[in-house]
C-alpha cells in the first residue's frame, strides 16, 4: 500500500510539474500563419478545410475498429471462430 501511495504522490507531482512548466508561448505552423494573412472568404474556406480533414482522421480508426469489433462478434455468434 505504501508504494502505491508513493507512485501516486510522483505521478501526481510529474503531472503539476509539466502542467505549470509546460504552459509556453504557442506558435502556429505555417499554414495557420498564412491562412491569417488570406482574405476573408478565403480564410474561412481553408478553416473548414483542415476541420473536415480533422472529423475525417479521428472517425476513420474508429470505424475500422468497429467493423472489425462488428466481424468478431458475428463470427462468435454464428461459432466460426476457432477454439483459442
Amino acid at each position: 500500500m505504501n508504494r502505491i501511495r508513493w507512485t501516486a504522490l510522483l505521478t501526481i507531482t510529474l503531472a503539476l510539474l509539466m502542467l505549470l512548466r509546460g504552459g509556453g508561448i504557442a506558435r502556429a505552423c505555417p499554414n495557420c500563419k498564412e491562412a491569417v494573412s488570406l482574405q476573408s472568404g478565403e480564410a474561412s474556406n481553408l478553416a473548414s478545410g483542415y476541420n473536415w480533414s480533422v472529423i475525417f482522421m479521428i472517425a476513420v480508426p474508429f470505424s475500422m475498429m468497429g467493423t472489425g469489433a462488428l466481424a468478431i462478434c458475428r463470427a462468435a455468434r454464428r461459432g466460426s471462430l476457432p477454439e483459442l
